[in-house]
């Protein structure tokens, strides 16, 4: 079935929220417990590839119910402040955040993200990308369109 173009756009449409929904049981769902993990190392090339040589900076345990889908605005916005202590940085110069994986709560891959500093316009925003062993990171704002 070929569709119109008005057609088309009706169906992606009023397929967003239910998307959301599902993406946000994935992460609520499981006996793992879903997680944000933050890396300096480049995003993998392909989709959900293990990162090349990447130790991860940090650990984010993601609790149930830890967010909710904007239908005004077709977004999934995870619970924030999120913290965890700071493990796999450099302690002196620091290391900064490039990009973030999230693992569902059976903990298999969800989503990779961009990472950035308060109001820089990452998917992850942190209060600094420069995370410095032994302290700890902070989660300002975690917003996936749809």
């Amino acid at each position: 079935m070929d569709l119109g173009a008005q057609h088309q756009a009706a169906r992606e449409a009023a397929a967003r929220l239910p998307v959301l929904e599902a993406g946000l049981a994935l992460l609520t769902g499981g006996a793992v417990g879903a997680r944000l993990v933050l890396y300096s190392a480049p995003l993998p090339v392909a989709p959900g590839e293990t990162p090349p040589e990447a130790a991860a900076l940090v650990e984010i345990p993601l609790a149930t119910g830890i967010g909710a889908v904007d239908p005004e605005t077709y977004q999934l916005r995870l619970d924030t402040p999120l913290e965890a202590p700071i493990t796999g940085a450099d302690p002196a110069t620091g290391t900064a955040a490039a990009w973030a994986r999230i693992y569902d709560g059976h903990g298999d891959w969800w989503a990779d993200c961009t990472v950035s500093a308060a109001g820089d316009g990452g998917e992850v925003q942190l209060d600094s990308s420069v995370l410095y062993q032994g302290a700890s990171v902070r989660v300002t704002s975690a917003v996936f369109q749809g």
